[in-house]
């Protein structure tokens, strides 16, 4: 009886080190498979405008583990991982076990400024978003804002006599966005922001800037080439009377050049 026990006894010790073995190798198989199969090999990066490429690859394998895309994806998604300052919104997904894709939205610049030798980009909100030599396609340049300089994502230091113009500026230009202009340059002078397109200036005033952009486009298909100064300045509902001068432009004292 004692012997038939020890014998049931090494045949269980038999079965749990063989199942124990069994467990171990499936283990062992699916390390294997996580670290290779699910090794990134290529990312794609879409939607960047700003954002550089070579930023954006060193910030998503900023650790040793995010060259594996199964932690990539869930460190994106369930951790607090900060976008770049550049970046206003941005999407990942697995195309395959080795490839990911990234889904960039940029934050909107609105204009730059020349420093020196410089180009101070700035977006919607006045951070200041790189600073470079580079000129970037269908950005328009701010002149008559004094700065003397500028920290990369922190609000651009524009002076006391400008804050005004500068509030009004950002408030211009997401509304131009919105409408689909780009003007060739902006003009700060004092409170004031004049838009230029080509060969006009556009002078739309403080207040009720949307109403006043809106008519921009359809003013501007009726004058073709004409050149000149458009007055929106006191269009409102109940003033709808709008003046062109043409072949006028603010002068360079009006501007403060």
């Amino acid at each position: 009886m004692a012997e038939a026990e020890k014998g049931k006894k090494k045949i269980t010790r038999k079965k749990v080190m063989y199942y124990s073995t069994l467990v171990i190798m499936f283990l062992c198989v699916l390390l294997i498979v996580f670290l290779l199969l699910f090794q990134v090999r290529k990312i794609k990066i879409e939607g960047n405008k700003y954002s550089s490429t070579t930023d954006i690859y060193s910030w998503l394998q900023e650790d040793d583990l995010s060259t594996n895309s199964l932690y990539l994806m869930w460190k994106f998604h369930f951790t607090d991982m900060e976008l770049l300052p550049t970046m206003k919104e941005a999407k990942l997904k697995m195309i395959n076990p080795w490839t990911v894709q990234l889904d960039v939205t940029d934050k909107t610049v609105v204009g730059y400024i020349d420093l020196g030798d410089d180009c101070v980009y700035f977006d919607e909100n006045g951070q200041v978003l790189a600073r470079t030599t580079e000129w970037w396609d269908g950005v328009p340049r701010v002149d008559g804002l004094h700065i003397s300089d500028v920290k990369l994502h922190e609000e651009l230091p524009v002076s006391k006599e400008n804050k005004k113009a500068f509030k009004s500026l950002l408030e211009i230009s997401a509304t131009l966005e919105k409408y689909e202009l780009t003007p060739s340059k902006l003009e700060v002078d004092g409170a004031d922001v004049y838009l230029y397109f080509g060969n006009k200036c556009v002078i739309i005033g403080n207040d009720n800037i949307e109403n006043r952009i809106s008519q921009i486009t359809p003013i501007m298909d009726k004058l073709g080439d004409q050149g000149g100064t458009l007055h929106l300045e006191n269009y409102d509902s109940e003033n709808t009377i709008i003046s062109f001068e043409k072949d006028v432009l603010p002068s360079n004292e009006d501007t403060g050049e």
